[in-house]
C-alpha cells in the first residue's frame, strides 16, 4: 500500500518485521497480564495472611477499610474527603459513613480547612496514630514472611521498583 508520493508502508516495515512487531506486542500484553495476576495474588496473600492476626492488632476493630482510612489520612494528613474518595476507591456516602464510625471511637478528628472555609480536613489523633502504629507493624511483619524466599538484594529491587510506581500520585 503506498500512501501520497508513493510512500510504501512495505517499504518502511516488511512482513518479518510486522511479525517481530507483533509478537513483541503479543509478549508485552502476556507480561503485563501475568504481573497483573500476580499483584493480585500477592494482595490476596497479605489479607490472607494478616486477617487472622487481627484480634492481635486491631483493638478498635476498625477493619481493613478502616485500616486503609487510617493508612490515607497519615499519607495525606490533613486530607480532605475528596483525596480519601479517590485513594480508597470508595464513593463519597460510604467514606462519609467510614469517617463518621471511626471519628466515633476516637481515631481521627476533623479540622476546617485554612483555604476554604466550608471545608474540613481529616488527621489523626494520638489513639489513631497508636492504631496506625500496630497496623503498620502487623503488616510489615506480615509482608516480612511474605518476602522471606527473597535475598536482600532482591528485597532491595523489589522495594525501588514499587516505590517507583507508588509514587506516582492519583
Amino acid at each position: 500500500m503506498c500512501i501520497g508520493g508513493g510512500l510504501c508502508i512495505a517499504a518502511l516495515c516488511d512482513q518479518a518485521n510486522l511479525v517481530d512487531i507483533v509478537n513483541y506486542m503479543s509478549q508485552r500484553a502476556s507480561d503485563i497480564a501475568t504481573l497483573a495476576l500476580n499483584i493480585d495474588r500477592l494482595m490476596r496473600r497479605i489479607h490472607a495472611e494478616i486477617h487472622p492476626k487481627a484480634a492481635d492488632f486491631d483493638q478498635h476493630n476498625v477493619g481493613p477499610l478502616g485500616g486503609m482510612l487510617l493508612l490515607t489520612i497519615a499519607d495525606h494528613e490533613p486530607v480532605d474527603m475528596r483525596t480519601v474518595c479517590d485513594v480508597l476507591g470508595r464513593d463519597k456516602s460510604q467514606v462519609s459513613r467510614l469517617i463518621k464510625r471511626i471519628e466515633g471511637q476516637g481515631l481521627i478528628a476533623r479540622e476546617k480547612s485554612t483555604s476554604d472555609g466550608r471545608a474540613t480536613r481529616l488527621t489523626l489523633t494520638a489513639v489513631g496514630r497508636h492504631q496506625l502504629e500496630d497496623i503498620q507493624a502487623a503488616l510489615t511483619a506480615t509482608i516480612g514472611d511474605i518476602l522471606g524466599p527473597l535475598s536482600a538484594a532482591e528485597k532491595k529491587e523489589f522495594g525501588r521498583v514499587l516505590a517507583k510506581v507508588t509514587s506516582a500520585p492519583f
